[in-house]
């Protein structure tokens, strides 16, 4: 079909090759926008396997073997130093009685604040250098026989044999 400029068609042909170009560009911008979002999922992905997030990783298995009452299991990912300080039989009789018997709870929930890594740190004062430890601020949530409350407890987690271990670090107390 012929368009005379007379009728009308220039206008109409070019009003549909307008829409044609427009639909192009808003596709182009679409799939740009699908492929930079590819982009930044991968780079985080990549940047989420950092060390700071395999400890927290480490510690989170380990508060939610305690959380089911799995002492044992939590007890096997003690740094080697926390084993030397809590035989295995003692650490989950002492656990089961204060947190089950003693407070008369069940479980608790808890939440895992963000990695900092840290240098020097011993577990006591005459302890060994750890190197490179990642502290993590663990906040478990009780509700017990005698009320509702917090512990807060900074945690350490550290590589020890290829394998991320949780150590509690103890120093001498305060005289009074």
């Amino acid at each position: 079909m012929r368009y005379s400029p007379t009728e009308g068609g220039t206008y109409v042909l070019l009003r549909r090759r307008a829409a044609s170009a427009f639909v192009r560009k808003l596709l182009f911008f679409a799939i740009l926008c699908g492929l930079l979002w590819l982009l930044w999922m991968g780079l985080r992905g990549v940047m989420s396997t950092g060390e700071g997030d395999q400890a927290v990783e480490a510690l989170n298995e380990f508060y939610t073997m305690e959380q089911s009452g799995n002492f044992g299991g939590s007890w096997e990912l003690f740094h080697s130093q926390m084993k030397k300080k809590f035989e295995k039989s003692t650490y989950v009789q002492q656990r089961a009685h204060v947190f089950m018997q003693d407070m008369g709870t069940d479980t608790f929930t808890f939440e895992l604040g963000e990695p900092q890594a840290e240098y020097d740190i011993r577990t006591d004062p005459n302890g060994e250098d750890l190197g490179k430890v990642y502290r993590i601020t663990v906040t478990q949530h009780y509700k017990t026989r005698f009320g509702n409350f917090d512990i807060v407890q900074p945690c350490y987690v550290t590589q020890e044999d290829e394998e991320w271990r949780v150590l509690w670090i103890y120093k001498e107390k305060e005289q009074t």
